[in-house]
């Protein structure tokens, strides 16, 4: 039987690789805890720093030599990406090429792969002097998003609505940075953190989740999103599938397809984050080499019945879908639970809510809660099922409205 080494500790694609019949070796990060459900699946777990290539080649080769060459080195963890691209490439192994793991994570070199398509967006991007540099260049008032160039989760994201916003932000961000010097590229500050701001497009959010195989891309489903909107956007639910019209879910996919082909992503699962600007169109947010987060492959699963991870490995693999369950319901939504003030969470109560499939709380008696930043901050979430998306979404939000979250303010 032959192996295949799966970067990150992941639970559900630890399952997808079992399902498939091929023994589990799990490279983890030191001191990440590993799931039960992860080791359950393993035939063993090995600890190193996945998102260091050379150290993760050296445990690599070092494993093959032991029990043969891999059938498959793949992640589905966001800062690993690149590492076992490159690791697959140099393997000869089926694998989204490093180039295109490198271009989804760059937001930047993504927007300079779409400048001649439809779906072209006015950015900046660079230090915070170069985004002050470029958003001070147009009239005060033209609303700018920035965030980091390469990050995730909501962090760090922030909506510039004016240039004494701007100016509060480059102050934060730079502040106890070093002065500039004619040290790095083009004479930027070696080392200063990189980002991106772009025009803020208007309407509904979402995201597709898709796997590609040799080129062709395969739309599982569409997610509608819900945020905090203005200025950190962190998000608050999701529900599949997206309640829109054929027409515009049609748009949506045919932007997906015109990023994946761009950035050259022809292996393996992509969710890509997109808004539906009524003037504009589609307006790509980002797009990743991944799967979804915030439980957006087990929302598509239970809605369709598609399993992406189960998806993704049968594509890297040339093989079909090791199963094909039937949905649990025709609609299913997440809403998360919110901290409702800073301090120390110190209980949370539930009331009895129709329709919810699953709880899950990450934080317990002790935690110190902060204010809503990023997705990082939240307290937990509520799955619901329901016949529609507007019930399945109803009944979640409805879930986690009634949960009050204890808090004991900090000693000041």
């Amino acid at each position: 039987m032959t192996w295949i080494c799966l970067l990150g500790p992941s639970t559900t694609g630890s399952r997808a690789v079992a399902l498939h019949g091929h023994r589990l070796v799990v490279l983890a990060p030191p001191g990440q805890a590993v799931a039960p459900e992860v080791t359950a699946h393993a035939e063993r777990v090995v600890f190193c720093d996945i998102t260091d290539h050379d150290a993760t080649r050296t445990v690599v080769d070092r494993l093959a030599a032991e029990l043969g060459a891999p059938r498959l080195v793949v992640s589905f963890t966001e800062h690993a990406q690149e590492v076992s691209a490159r690791i697959a490439t140099g393997l000869g192994l089926p694998s989204v090429s490093p180039a295109a793991a490198a271009h989804a994570r760059d937001k930047a070199a993504m927007r300079r792969l779409l400048a001649d398509t439809p779906y072209a967006w006015p950015y900046a991007a660079g230090t915070a002097d170069d985004i002050a540099g470029a958003v001070r260049a147009e009239p005060d008032g033209v609303a700018w998003i920035v965030k980091p160039a390469d990050g995730a989760g909501s962090a760090g994201v922030t909506a510039l609505d004016s240039h004494a916003d701007l100016e509060r932000w480059h102050a934060k961000v730079t502040a106890g940075q070093k002065p500039r010097t004619t040290q790095g590229t083009g004479g930027e500050q070696a080392g200063a953190a990189r980002y991106i701001a772009e025009h803020a497009a208007a309407g509904p959010e979402f995201s597709v989740e898709a796997v590609s195989a040799a080129g062709r891309h395969t739309i599982l489903a569409i997610t509608a999103k819900q945020t905090t909107g203005s200025p950190n956007f962190v998000e608050t639910g999701h529900v599949v599938p997206a309640p829109l019209p054929e027409a515009d879910g049609e748009r949506l996919e045919d932007a997906v397809r015109c990023v994946l082909d761009r950035l050259g992503i022809h292996h393996g699962a992509s969710h890509t984050e997109l808004r539906l600007d009524p003037v504009h169109g589609p307006v790509v947010i980002e797009t990743h080499t991944r799967v979804g987060g915030d439980c957006i492959p087990e929302l598509v699963e239970l809605a369709t019945g598609r399993d992406q991870y189960d998806h993704a490995l049968a594509a890297l693999l040339g093989t079909d879908p090791a199963r094909s369950p039937a949905p649990a319901a025709p609609a299913a939504a997440i809403s998360f639970v919110t901290p409702p003030a800073p301090g120390t969470l110190t209980g949370l109560s539930l009331a009895p809510t129709r329709g919810v499939f699953r709880w899950h709380f990450d934080r317990v008696p002790g935690a110190d809660l902060t204010e809503l930043h990023s997705s990082h901050d939240r307290v937990g979430y509520a799955i619901a099922l329901a016949e529609t998306p507007a019930e399945a979404m109803r009944r979640a939000a409805e879930a986690t409205g009634g949960v009050r979250v204890h808090v004991t303010a900090p000693t000041p």
